[in-house]
């Protein structure tokens, strides 16, 4: 995972971190899962199978996670951080949480969270994320969209869902639920705005004190 436009020693350490975890396992599918989050979309519901997907006005993946195995960094004392890269399709993603058990028990649902830009996640729930410009700029890294700042009734990660699953030695398992919608700018013409939606189901770790 390449960050383009970070340069803080905050943002390389998220850079090495998200090297380690890349989530090469995760695939774009074109059949059922595809399908069955169209569905949900449509009765304005969100798949909580373990999943990534986006949409622009030039193209739409669904990442299918269900193999991704994510560990926390800590970016202060109250927050964690997971961060990954699909192989098939170039998108990365930095998203925040609580770093205890008990403060992602008392998770708001429905609450509005900010667009952070790429990397720049400062407090739980803050979504952030870079991926190509469309289909046929996969391996240009100069045609990236990087999600802009932003909380407003159109820029906003909010959270859906939150369910423990369990736990191991050092940390208890979540799942997170969340359906998103931001703004992003073209690295090489800032001037270029999209608008990105989507949702995504992930299972991550935290601190049991």
């Amino acid at each position: 995972m390449k960050i383009t436009s970070l340069t803080s020693s905050h943002f390389y350490k998220l850079f090495v971190y998200g090297l380690v975890i890349l989530f090469c396992s995760c695939t774009s599918e074109d059949g059922g899962k595809k399908d069955e989050l169209e569905s949900d979309a449509s009765t304005g519901e969100v798949s909580t199978a373990l999943h990534l997907s986006f949409k622009t006005p030039d193209w739409e993946q669904h990442i299918d996670c269900e193999k991704l195995d994510l560990f926390p960094y800590a970016i202060n004392d109250s927050t964690y951080t997971v961060s990954a890269s699909s192989a098939s399709t170039r998108e990365s993603f930095v998203f925040s949480y609580p770093k205890t058990s008990a403060k992602m028990l008392k998770a708001k649902i429905s609450l509005k969270h900010k667009i952070t830009e790429y990397g720049s996640n400062e407090e739980p729930f803050q979504f952030s994320q870079k991926l190509p410009l469309n289909a046929n700029s996969i391996e240009d890294t100069s045609k990236r969209l990087v999600s802009a700042k932003g909380l407003s009734d159109s820029e906003y990660n909010q959270v859906v869902k939150v369910e423990l699953l369990g736990s191991e030695q050092n940390y208890d398992l979540f799942k997170v639920v969340c359906k998103y919608q931001m703004k992003a700018y073209l690295i090489n013409d800032p001037a270029t705005i999209k608008t990105i939606s989507g949702t995504f189901a992930f299972k991550v770790r935290t601190s049991k004190n």
